[in-house]
């Protein structure tokens, strides 16, 4: 109701003032410039480059729900559309929840930059420009359905784009008289009279990101003179580190920016270190989910969720031939039907109508209804798009327009060549998003990114076993930020679904069937050019945690590793972890899978700052997740009557000392007091009593702790530091001490020493912890009496004694944790001081007869 209500308003306030023609051209440019975009159906770009489309106006809210507001606009009045606003007509503002607001900001006040804004970013920005794709050189407009071509800079692949859809891109200079840009992911060059090149201080407009509520909204400006124009795509959560009330500029998606200048400097100079994530690039999960893979919605719940978005139109109870075409073509059907939903206005656009389609297939620019494909049904069209377009075509290497099975964007994916709009994968996720509000779907599988970076292109070998000597399936391509989804880990190999449809033996790619098996086509990729960036939850056989159960007794274990999170499930003795990376693991997890007798798997981790952790069973984290702190050495047993019959033994690769040796049944495995990082473990289960998988030798490495201490000696100031029991201060010289410190050393666990003294006039100081100073100095105040103690896991570990030299008395007998030592009220000085440390409960170094006389 509201929609009408809206397109009511407009006539009126147009209808006032202007002719017929007028009163069409104002709605029309209204509509697009207050509901954030014009709307292309897309279609496969034919082998000259144009773009096959079929133009619709669609309201598009937060959520990337799409609402068919002109079943069809002439050509004639799109272009007067674009120029229109190119000359600046005046419109409301839009936020991302399709509410006009008169300053063209949003609710919270995230603003787009504009010529007359003043910021302290466009002072800055002398020589700083923008590559505006609504206009040529000349300054003339480009219309809404044209469309312009350009190559990918280092691969020379080509692309096009539509300035409707995306105006702006970030200028990177010239190159052999071409303009180099970048925008939706790719670094390309165009002709330099195709596009309009302006400073970035005198735009009005430019896209953005900004965080809300806790999800991420992209911006995106369709006309650089006016800031109010453009679309709003909602992205889903935002990346950590990411925060509300903050512009962030990105052209690539992945990393962002505060600062557009830096951005470009950046850019120009092939690096991303100042972006606010320069170690954690973002990648949307249904943007760059592998269309091989399944929902877990069934044909009824998608009808529902269909009918959620529309009540009329082609979509309705497409769910079953979405289910059958995924079984059977291998093509994600809850990816189907928001592409569906995105190219037709959820069934309701005119090809989708009258001729039963559904994704704009063949609907070529000029003559978007003449051309389009006619279908006899709404399955048989869904069914083309599946098995013809999807797994014989954008799916299958080799193929002219394979850049990657994902959505992507205009560097990687089927966005490259499928539709102009440069965010047209953005858009088709945040509808899958939007569908998946119950996150159902959300991070069901691991992807892995080759690539990270635009100006890195490698192609990769898919191989049929994971060795270097295997043969070669297929490769990737150049294509940079292309994305895998990881079922396993093999060595040094990821194992990975394949895009295209293979043969039987796997070994070569079946060009003539579309049809899919999802259990019988894999290959495998070298780990060295693969990241993985979202781990997925779903385990099993087409899960992609690596933790498939064949029903037999295993030990199961995943490893949490810097850079990369979670990573995939293991089991019986295969590395968890990272290999020749230099990379933490930070937390680890284990379980027993079809364990024959009662009993748990209990196991422990020694962390960096918190020394050993407490211990843990049947798949809970042992360690830390989000502190960046690595894990040093673990710990592992049975219990119940599985420890009856098993042995469990681990080993772990650790910083310097490589593969340590095996240890077992709950001793300590890695190192404590080197401060070196575990970066794989593997673990197995052994029948009771039977050899262990190799050597026992050197499993685990302990530094022993010991306490540095130095004094300030009368005369003499202060000594160097001695440590383990040596003596600090003078005897037989009638020297006071005045001041001390003391230290921790090689410590392996979490604690800390503190102590203070009873110094001549203030008696007794507050506590200091390690490496501060007790006492006094340059007044001339002997120190009379100490006290020393441990804290944290140090103090269950370990004693501290210590004894003194004092004036009169000489060595006095040892105290320990936090005892007197010296005088008090009898105005002797310190002179001489031993600390040392000692394993909880172990001798002292002496006698502790004594240690401390009071008045």
């Amino acid at each position: 109701m509201r929609q009408r209500e809206h397109r009511k308003n407009l006539f009126r306030m147009f209808g006032k003032r202007k002719g017929d023609a007028a009163i069409l051209l104002g709605m029309a440019l209204s509509l697009v410039l207050f509901f954030g975009e014009i709307h292309v159906v897309y279609a496969e770009e034919q082998p000259n480059g144009s773009n096959l489309s079929e133009r619709e106006i669609y309201v598009v809210d937060e959520n990337g729900n799409y609402s068919l507001l002109e079943d069809r606009v002439d050509p004639a009045v799109t272009d007067a559309v674009t120029d229109g606003a190119q000359s600046g007509v005046e419109s409301g503002a839009l936020d991302e929840d399709q509410d006009e607001t008169t300053d063209g900001t949003s609710e919270e006040g995230v603003a787009v930059q504009s010529a007359d804004a003043g910021s302290e970013i466009e002072a800055q920005a002398t020589g700083v420009k923008i590559v505006n794709f609504r206009a040529k050189a000349n300054g003339t407009a480009v219309s809404a359905n044209s469309t312009t071509d350009f190559k990918e800079k280092d691969t020379n692949y080509k692309g096009y784009t539509c300035g409707a859809y995306g105006a702006d891109a970030i200028y990177l200079g010239m190159e052999n008289g071409q303009v180099k840009f970048m925008l939706g992911g790719v670094i390309g060059l165009v002709n330099a009279s195709e596009v309009q090149i302006v400073a970035y201080n005198s735009s009005r407009s430019v896209s953005y990101y900004y965080v809300k509520n806790g999800n991420l909204y992209h911006k995106v400006a369709i006309n650089l003179n006016d800031k109010n124009a453009g679309s709003i795509i909602n992205l889903g959560a935002a990346p950590s580190g990411l925060s509300q009330g903050v512009t962030y500029y990105s052209y690539d998606g992945h990393y962002f920016y505060t600062d557009y200048t830096v951005m470009a400097s950046d850019y120009q100079n092939n690096t991303r270190n100042r972006s606010v994530n320069p170690s954690a690039p973002y990648y949307n999960y249904f943007q760059y989910l592998p269309f091989r893979s399944k929902t877990t919605y069934t044909a009824a719940e998608l009808n529902q969720l269909i009918q959620s978005k529309t009540s009329s139109g082609k979509m309705l109870n497409m769910g079953n031939i979405a289910i059958n075409m995924q079984n059977t073509y291998g093509v994600n059907a809850l990816a189907i039907v928001a592409i569906a939903g995105n190219e037709s206005g959820w069934g309701r656009s005119n090809i989708a109508q009258n001729k039963n389609n559904l994704f704009g297939l063949n609907a070529i620019d000029r003559s978007p209804g003449a051309s389009a494909n006619s279908y006899g049904s709404v399955d048989a069209c869904v069914k083309d798009f599946a098995e013809t377009y999807m797994s014989k075509r954008y799916l299958r290497a080799g193929y002219i327009y394979y850049k990657g099975g994902f959505l992507g964007n205009k560097a990687a994916g089927i966005n490259v060549s499928y539709g102009s709009d440069p965010y047209w994968g953005e858009k088709a996720a945040s509808i899958m998003k939007s569908l998946d509000s119950a996150k159902r779907d959300l991070n069901q599988y691991t992807i892995g990114i080759k690539d990270f970076y635009n100006f890195n292109h490698t192609d990769l070998n898919v191989r049929k076993e994971a060795s270097t000597s295997s043969a070669k399936i297929y490769s990737t391509g150049l294509q940079s930020g292309y994305a895998f989804r990881i079922l396993g880990s093999s060595g040094d190999f990821y194992q990975i679904q394949s895009d295209p449809v293979l043969n039987s033996d796997r070994g070569s790619i079946n060009t003539g069937s579309g049809n899919y098996s999802y259990d019988g086509m894999y290959g495998y990729v070298s780990k060295n050019y693969v990241n993985v960036v979202i781990q997925g939850k779903n385990p099993g056989n087409n899960g992609n945690d690596g933790d498939q159960d064949d029903g037999s007794l295993a030990v199961a274990y995943r490893a949490h590793c810097q850079t990369y999170g979670w990573m995939n499930y293991q089991k019986n003795g295969a590395s968890a972890g990272t290999s020749g990376e230099s990379k933490r693991m930070e937390a680890l997890q284990i379980r027993l899978q079809n364990a024959p007798y009662s009993g748990d798997i209990v196991y422990q981790t020694h962390c960096q700052t918190y020394g050993w952790l407490s211990e843990v069973k049947n798949d809970a984290i042992a360690g830390t997740v989000g502190e960046s702190k690595r894990v040093e050495a673990i710990r592992i047993k049975l219990t119940g009557e599985m420890a009856k019959h098993y042995d469990v033994y681990y080993r772990v690769h650790a910083q310097t000392f490589g593969w340590m040796g095996w240890a077992k049944n709950g001793e300590s495995a890695g190192s404590a007091g080197y401060s070196k990082r575990l970066e794989a473990v593997q673990i197995v289960l052994i029948e009771k009593g039977s050899a262990a998988p190799g050597s026992t030798a050197n499993a685990y490495r302990e530094s022993t702790p010991s306490v540095a201490y130095q004094t300030h000696v009368q005369t003499y100031g202060w000594q160097a530091f001695v440590a383990d029991g040596a003596t600090a201060g003078t005897t037989g010289k009638s020297k006071r001490l005045e001041s001390i410190v003391l230290k921790l050393q090689n410590k392996p666990m979490s604690g800390d020493i503190q102590y203070k003294t009873h110094v001549q006039t203030y008696g007794w100081q507050n506590w200091v912890s390690g490496g501060q100073q007790s006492g006094t100095t340059g007044k001339a105040k002997r120190l009379e009496a100490i006290q020393i103690k441990l804290t944290g896991e140090m103090a269950n570990q370990y004693d501290v004694y210590y004894r003194v030299h004092a004036q009169t008395y000489g060595w006095l007998g040892w105290a320990k944790n936090g005892a007197s030592a010296g005088t008090e009220g009898l105005s002797k000085r310190l002179e001489a001081i031993q600390v040392v440390l000692v394993k909880k409960g172990g001798a002292a170094p002496g006698s502790t007869a004594n240690p401390f006389v009071k008045k």
